[in-house]
């Protein structure tokens, strides 16, 4: 086999990991919703902080198992093109397996969704797929920049951490945590899901396109200013090492 068609042929693996890695992450954050938010449910919370205080304690561990896991580690675990888009604007991400990497997760959370329906039946329906939703009278641009940032804030503790090459191993957890206290934190004011792969799913099954094109271009934003950022400082200071004594 070519270098070039190994080369294809691993990228076709990656994304196929990609892929069922965020199936399985949007399943199960469907049927964390249905649980926790249906009251008929025995499982109900009916305290919405707590709730989300709930929700973003398994989502992080579901995160960081799926992270660690043998496909996402292959994978890179991105699960979101905001994260993706990070990677590749930093330097870290080939060009190439960005589009495909993206239309793996947004396929994933589309796939996910359907199953949750598929498996707890109407249910699902009734909690509309668990589509995100700001708090009433969150304007557009406010639900923009909370929801930038709140990513912003994760990708730059990611940027951190991976300024010390020991800590690399740390990643996953930072992002899985990182993630867990933005639910937490910000789950009742935007719906906390500065991932457009979190919306897009939800949204076109149950036909629910409030503040979609919001969460879909927020994180995008927030990914690909972090990743210049960061690499704009890391070539500054690559060149200063770099740069003779006088």
């Amino acid at each position: 086999m070519s270098s070039s068609a190994h080369s294809r042929a691993e990228l076709a693996r990656h994304t196929g990991y990609e892929f069922a890695s965020t199936t399985v992450l949007f399943f199960c954050v469907v049927s964390l919703v249905r649980l926790l938010a249906l009251p008929d449910s025995p499982l109900t919370i009916t305290d919405p902080h707590l709730l989300l205080a709930t929700a973003g304690a398994v989502v992080a561990l579901l995160l960081g198992a799926l992270m660690y896991a043998p496909t996402g580690r292959a994978s890179g675990g991105h699960f979101n093109p905001g994260v993706t888009l990070f990677l590749w604007a930093d330097g870290l991400f080939p060009g190439r397996a960005v589009l495909p990497y993206m239309t793996a997760q947004l396929a994933g959370s589309v796939s996910g969704a359907a199953l949750a329906r598929l498996v707890w039946g109407v249910a699902v329906s009734r909690i509309g797929y668990a589509v995100v939703s700001p708090a009433p009278g969150t304007g557009a641009v406010s639900l923009f920049l909370i929801e930038a940032a709140a990513l912003a804030g994760v990708l730059a503790a990611v940027a951190v951490v991976m300024s010390f090459p020991r800590l690399h191993g740390l990643i996953p957890g930072v992002i899985a945590v990182g993630v867990g206290a933005v639910i937490a934190s910000l789950g009742t004011v935007t719906g906390a899901s500065i991932n457009p792969a979190r919306d897009f799913g939800p949204a076109l099954l149950s036909g629910q396109y409030a503040h979609f094109w919001t969460y879909m271009l927020a994180p995008l934003v927030a990914g690909l200013l972090v990743g210049l950022a960061h690499r704009a400082l890391r070539t500054r200071r690559t060149s200063t090492a770099a740069a003779p004594a006088v």
